[in-house]
């Protein structure tokens, strides 16, 4: 009994590090695309080229409106609601 339990452990250690590894890339990932902080700098990234004429203002509210639905989808994902 406690071998199968040492050998069940030595297999399975490599699938829970892989596990690890893979909710980490997701989280990180889910930081990148939907963290507050991040939409905010590319939100303000896009006031700025609008004010410098580089994006229309229909290229803006495009961009504007994409941002706001992922700032409410973290905020969602998180339990913020919003």
């Amino acid at each position: 009994m406690f071998l199968t339990m040492m050998a069940f452990q030595v297999v399975s250690a490599p699938l829970k590090m892989m596990t690890n590894i893979c909710e980490s890339i997701r989280d990180m990932a889910e930081h990148e695309l939907y963290g507050e902080e991040k939409i905010k700098q590319e939100l303000m990234e896009a006031q700025i080229r609008l004010e410098l004429d580089e994006i229309t203002e229909d290229e803006y509210l495009v961009v504007e409106t994409t941002l706001m639905e992922r700032l409410e989808e973290g905020r969602r994902r998180r339990g913020e609601g919003g």
